[in-house]
């Protein structure tokens, strides 16, 4: 009797242990849930591939090397790719989460399914994340030179304006969000001679944020009015980066590619129009707004390939072709996974 208690005592044991054991590994996948849902984090590689694109054309692209005094030129690849990665992720993390903490008030109202007015994460813990993911920026843009963190904290800056005023103001938010894909592409690189992708991103962007704020119906709408001021605000932008790449010795198209090779990123943008149109059928609101940026998101490293392509860089095209399509996977697989669809993680 005394063993077969003894045994059972031990049983007991090893059940609670294995208890507190599985409370803790829950514990410890929720808050990585929620810092997923914060900072939307499945967004993110569409970031990564664009600052990847502009390494990969410093690096690879430079022939005469124009952009050998670059610290991004004579660094490891590994080590540049990863520097990269850790601003982009970390700049759109701190958007992303700056947005839901000015936000609070509103969602509270209208998306109590985020993370902050759900209770999922604290209010002062949100903050520590944003501060925690704008300082992992500016650590990754320090390791590509002063320049770049010079760049990095501008781009950081204008999330701030855009989180704090100019997504209240359609037009400004619009001609913000394109100012941000430009500034950030050009952190590794911010004097990149070929600004036409630079343009490419920019404009995808914009009109990727004027589709999403009709579909998620968001207020003030977009008026006649903000689309024309949109529109301006498009081309003074435009004006800029063509002015930027015409002022150096490649102008607007590199001499070394051939000028029928401008069909690669042309079809690429044609490609994204036919997907967001099929993905979108049938599908309305908020559920079509979500799948456009997700295919939006992926479709900025598929924009990077054809670049590459057109620019013979191959290798370096099939590369950053088969990022886009694993992260884009990858973060799929995440949002299912984690319940990314602003549906209560119980529920699913």
């Amino acid at each position: 009797m005394i063993k077969q208690a003894s045994a059972m005592s031990n049983e007991r044991s090893v059940m609670e242990s294995a208890f507190r054991y599985y409370v803790r590994v829950r514990r410890s996948l929720l808050r990585i849930i929620t810092a997923i849902q914060l900072t939307r984090l499945t967004m993110a590689f569409g970031a990564v591939a664009d600052v990847w694109f502009v390494i990969l054309l410093t690096k690879y692209h430079d022939s005469h090397s124009i952009y050998a005094y670059l610290p991004v030129h004579d660094m490891n690849l590994a080590a540049a790719l990863f520097a990269g990665a850790t601003v982009a992720i970390g700049l759109f993390a701190y958007g992303a989460s700056l947005n839901d903490i000015l936000d609070v008030r509103h969602d509270t109202a209208f998306s109590p399914e985020r993370p902050i007015p759900a209770g999922r994460i604290r209010l002062g813990q949100a903050i520590v994340v944003t501060v925690g993911a704008l300082i992992v920026a500016m650590l990754g843009s320090m390791a590509m030179g002063k320049e770049a963190g010079i760049v990095a904290v501008i781009t950081a800056a204008i999330v701030l304006f855009y989180n704090a005023t100019g997504k209240y103001i359609p037009a400004v938010g619009l001609t913000t969000v394109g100012v941000i894909h430009a500034a950030h592409m050009l952190i590794p690189n911010y004097q990149l001679e070929f600004t036409l992708p630079v343009w490419l991103v920019m404009t995808h962007s914009m009109v990727i944020a004027a589709i999403v704020h009709r579909l998620e119906d968001k207020r003030p709408v977009l008026s006649p009015r903000s689309i024309g001021a949109s529109l301006a605000g498009w081309g003074a932008l435009t004006t800029l980066l063509i002015w930027a790449g015409a002022r150096h010795g490649e102008g607007l198209w590199p001499d070394s590619s051939a000028a029928l090779a401008a069909l690669y990123p042309i079809m690429a943008a044609v490609g994204f129009v036919f997907v967001a149109w099929w993905k979108a059928t049938g599908v309305r609101g908020k559920a079509a707004a979500e799948k456009l940026k997700r295919y939006s998101a992926m479709w900025e490293g598929v924009y990077g390939a054809a670049w590459l392509l057109a620019l013979n860089m191959p290798a370096q095209a099939v590369w950053l072709a088969l990022f886009s399509v694993a992260g884009f996977a990858a973060m799929t697989a995440i949002k299912e996974v984690t319940g990314l669809s602003d549906r209560p993680v119980a529920y699913r």
